[in-house]
C-alpha cells in the first residue's frame, strides 16, 4: 500500500471519528439518567412518566436518543423477540397511518404496510404488549405540527394518547421547540407529559466557556495525528461559538470539512485559515471576511441577522 493511500485512509478514519462523536458532558449525562429512570419504571402498575425533549436544531438530541436506543437492543428469545426501546424518526408531512406503519416496521413487523389507520394502530398496540416494549421514542415530533391546523394537531395528539396506557411503555417526544404545540392543543395529552427537558447549545459566556473548551479539546484528540491549533484556547473557543452557535452538528460539519481541506494541503494541518475556509464551505457560503469568525477581520457580531446561519427566526423553531 502506498504512503498516499495510507494518508487517505487515515483522513477517512479521522473524519469518521468526528462524525460519530458522542460526548457525555453534564446535560447529556442528566438526560441519559432521566431516560434510564423512565425505562426502569416502564410497564409498572400506574401511569408511565412520559417525557418531552426539545432543543434548537443541531444540539445533539437525535445523536443522544440514538445512542440510548443502541444501549437497549432487541433480545431474541426462543419463541418471541423482546424490543425494549423503539426509536422512530418522524418524516416530514407524514400521516398517522404512515407513522403507525413506521413504528411497526422498526419493531420488525412483516405487516407494517398493511391495513388502514385503525388496523395498524390495533396491530401496534398488540405488538407493544407482545414485545414488552418499555419505551417508544418519537424524534422530530415538530413534523407532526407542520401539517394542518389545530384540529389535525388534536387528532395526532389523540392517536399518541392511545399508546399512553397504565402499565404501558414510556413515550418520549423530541423535537425543536415548536413540537410543544402538539401538547398545547390537547390538554389530556399535555397532562401525561409532566416533565419537559430542553437541550441547550454550548455557550462561551462566563463559566460555560470551560465546558465548551473541554468539548473542543475532546474533538482535538479525535483529530490526531493531524496537527491542529489548540481548540481549547479561549479565543478559539469563542470563534467556534460564533461559527457554530454552540451546536454539535455544526461543530462536526465544520471539523469534517476542515479535515477534508487539510488532506489536500502539502503539509496537512488544521489552523485558522483552514477553519475559515471550512466555515465558508459548510456553514455560511455568503460570508464576507467580516462575517467569518475565523478570519482576522471578523467584526465580532453574532451571526443572527436575517439570512445568516443562526437568524433569530430560525432559533424560535
Amino acid at each position: 500500500m502506498s504512503t498516499l493511500q495510507t494518508i487517505q485512509i487515515n483522513f477517512s478514519q479521522i473524519s469518521q471519528k468526528v462524525s460519530s462523536a458522542f460526548g457525555k458532558f453534564p446535560q447529556v449525562t442528566s438526560l441519559l439518567n432521566t431516560l434510564d429512570e423512565r425505562l426502569r419504571s416502564a410497564l409498572s402498575p400506574g401511569e408511565p412518566e412520559h417525557l418531552l425533549i426539545t432543543g434548537l436544531p443541531g444540539t445533539g438530541k437525535s445523536t443522544l436518543l440514538n445512542h440510548f436506543t443502541k444501549l437497549h437492543p432487541s433480545i431474541v428469545h426462543e419463541e418471541w423477540t423482546e424490543v425494549p426501546v423503539v426509536y422512530v424518526e418522524i418524516p416530514p408531512r407524514t400521516t398517522i397511518k404512515a407513522l403507525a406503519g413506521i413504528v411497526l416496521r422498526e419493531m420488525g413487523s412483516p405487516y407494517w404496510d398493511k391495513g388502514d389507520e385503525a388496523q395498524r394502530t390495533i396491530q401496534l398496540r398488540t405488538l407493544i404488549i407482545a414485545c414488552k416494549t418499555r419505551m417508544i421514542i418519537f424524534d422530530e415530533v415538530n413534523h407532526l405540527v407542520d401539517r394542518g391546523g389545530v384540529r389535525t394537531h388534536y387528532h395526532v395528539g389523540d392517536w399518541i394518547k392511545q399508546l399512553c396506557r397504565p402499565g404501558g411503555p414510556v413515550l418520549v417526544l423530541a423535537g425543536i421547540p415548536r413540537a410543544e404545540l402538539l401538547l398545547a392543543t390537547n390538554a389530556q395529552l399535555r397532562s401525561r407529559f409532566g416533565e419537559q427537558m430542553f437541550v441547550h447549545a454550548l455557550s462561551a459566556n462566563g463559566e460555560d466557556i470551560k465546558l465548551f473548551s473541554k468539548v473542543l479539546k475532546s474533538f482535538e484528540r479525535m483529530l490526531l495525528p493531524l496537527p491542529c491549533i489548540d481548540l481549547g484556547d479561549a479565543a478559539v473557543t469563542r470563534q467556534f461559538a460564533f461559527a457554530t452557535d454552540g451546536r454539535l452538528r455544526s461543530i462536526c460539519h465544520l471539523l469534517r470539512r476542515a479535515v477534508a481541506i487539510a488532506s489536500q494541503q502539502p503539509n496537512p494541518k488544521i489552523d485558522g485559515q483552514t477553519l475559515a475556509q471550512a466555515f465558508v464551505e459548510v456553514v455560511y457560503r455568503e460570508a464576507t471576511h467580516e462575517r467569518n469568525p475565523f478570519h482576522p477581520k471578523f467584526n465580532g457580531i453574532a451571526l443572527t441577522r436575517a439570512k445568516e446561519p443562526f437568524a433569530q427566526e430560525a432559533q424560535r423553531g
